[in-house]
């Protein structure tokens, strides 16, 4: 059997509509931490996909997301359950680098540009890739931030 991503049985939706690239931060814009955190995110590509991973050999969605945040300075709940009731939603059209793409069972990083990353699931493992349409948009915000350092 091959898991889809992350403990999820369904694949996320395939991309309709991305906010215009204008409203998108460019790289100068992204908040330090968001971009810290998708450095990292950027440099496991390729790594494999392993469910309940953590790194630093593979990962499964939300320990990528954890590891990716945690390099940043903060501290994020292990799971997408958690890491979704611990983070602020925002509106699908403010979604900014840095943001965690959420569906039921499986999570991913917005790194601008309509793309993600993800531990996408055991054949593809870590992947920079066109992202989906998430049904949340969650952010980091201050309080996480501050709470890390």
């Amino acid at each position: 059997m091959v898991a889809l991503g992350c403990g999820t049985t369904r694949r996320p939706a395939e991309p309709s509509s991305w906010p215009a690239p204008s409203s998108t931060p460019s790289g100068a814009e992204v908040d330090p931490a968001a971009l810290a955190a998708i450095r990292f995110a950027e440099a496991q590509v390729g790594k494999r996909y392993c469910w309940g991973g953590t790194g630093p050999s593979c990962f499964d969605c939300s320990g990528l997301v954890q590891a990716a945040w945690r390099w940043a300075g903060v501290k994020l709940p292990r799971t997408s359950a958690a890491q979704g009731r611990a983070l602020v939603e925002v509106p699908f059209e403010d979604v900014r680098p840095g943001d965690i793409l959420w569906w039921p069972g499986h999570v991913g990083l917005y790194v601008g540009g309509g793309e993600m990353i993800d531990a996408y699931h055991s054949r593809a493992g870590v992947v920079r890739r066109p992202a989906a349409v998430p049904e949340r948009v969650l952010r980091v915000t201050p309080r996480e931030l501050t709470a890390a350092r």
